[in-house]
């Protein structure tokens, strides 16, 4: 059986629809911009030889609330196999903080957590909502040791600050930290791809 890997990639974090339209209000369109290929786009089909790829959906990528997403998730909670890698960037990081500090219970399935510059508070940028964890982590504590955090210094939408507050309650954890890496949205990720084979 191949070693299963749960992929779960950003999306906008909005508290109502009122924000919502504000955003929609707010967004500037760019037609003609180049696309840019990123990570998460080609990481089931450079994996999926090797690996069991479970990604879970995200139905509006732009309106995220933290009740609608754990729907979703727990969806997939019984296909989950034993031993599973874990890959969550972004938001998902910060539901995962949340979802599993409440549910620790379901760690126990996990091999490992990968997560990508997940948020920890609001930032000027970005509000994240009701996807704030209990910064206490109490029962995330206890596996420390399965989690593996990618973070950079320059992250436009995580403040390192973030990361400093999670390696002084979470001291136990592997931190990846990069100067450059802006917010993990290149096309190769080739840290993250060593990390999945170990």
């Amino acid at each position: 059986m191949k070693q299963q890997i749960i992929l779960l990639r950003w999306w906008t974090p909005k508290e109502n629809y009122d924000n919502y339209y504000d955003f929609l209000e707010k967004y500037e369109i760019k037609p003609y911009k180049e696309k840019f290929i990123k990570w998460s786009d080609t990481l089931a089909k450079t994996l999926w030889e090797d690996f069991e790829i479970l990604e879970i959906e995200r139905p509006n990528k732009d309106f995220a609330d933290y009740k609608a997403r754990k729907i979703i998730f727990e969806k997939y909670i019984p296909y989950i196999q034993d031993g599973a890698i874990f890959v969550g960037h972004s938001l998902w990081g910060s539901f995962f903080l949340k979802y599993f500090n409440k549910n620790s219970d379901l760690l126990e399935k996990f091999r490992k957590i990968l997560l990508v510059a997940p948020a920890s508070d609001d930032t000027d940028e970005e509000l994240i909502w009701k996807f704030r964890p209990d910064l206490s982590f109490k029962n995330l504590k206890n596996y420390q040791d399965k989690i593996v955090v990618f973070a950079s210094k320059d992250d436009f939408m995580v403040p390192y600050k973030e990361i400093e507050l999670l390696q002084e309650k979470l001291a136990n954890i592997d931190y990846k930290i990069f100067e450059d890496k802006w917010h993990f949205l290149q096309e190769n990720f080739t840290e993250l791809y060593e990390e999945l084979k170990i």
